[in-house]
């Protein structure tokens, strides 16, 4: 699958598992790749950038959706703390969901190559997750962003 990739959706790839490692993440989610995308120089970032979604906002939200999610359980998110460095993190469900969702839209829309946009408009399509609470917290309609990415 990943020969059908361009070499921006690569790209986005590889920059997840770092944004991951940076967090101490010991595995890739759907929401490092986001990350990833809103770093990025391509078509999708900069149709998320103008809908207001960039790699600082984005982060901001999912640090909300955190501390929200841990007060729930009853954890202050200030003892939580992460490992400072991962070695090697690996695919997720939710990040393995996006890269084939992303391929059956490339498909659907008859699309040779899958990518950035692909990608982006696969992580943006559940309804539930971490993604798209952080989202919602923050303000982002889900359903904009998409119609940008086109």
């Amino acid at each position: 699958m990943f020969n059908r990739f361009t070499e921006d959706a690569r790209s986005a790839v590889a920059e997840a598992t770092d944004e991951a490692r940076k967090l101490g993440s010991p595995t890739v989610e759907a929401e490092h790749l986001l990350l990833a995308l809103t770093r990025t120089d391509n078509a999708a970032a900069s149709a998320l950038r103008a809908k207001g979604l960039d790699h600082d906002a984005l982060s901001e939200a999912l640090v909300a959706e955190t501390e929200r999610s841990l007060a729930a359980v009853g954890v202050s998110a200030d003892g939580v703390q992460f490992s400072p460095y991962v070695s090697s993190p690996k695919l997720a469900t939710s990040s393995k969901l996006a890269l084939e969702h992303a391929l059956r839209i490339a498909v659907a829309r008859h699309d040779k190559e899958i990518g950035a946009r692909h990608l982006a408009l696969a992580i943006l399509q559940p309804a539930r997750g971490t993604v798209p609470r952080a989202l919602a917290i923050a303000g982002f309609d889900r359903d904009a962003l998409r119609d940008e990415l086109g």
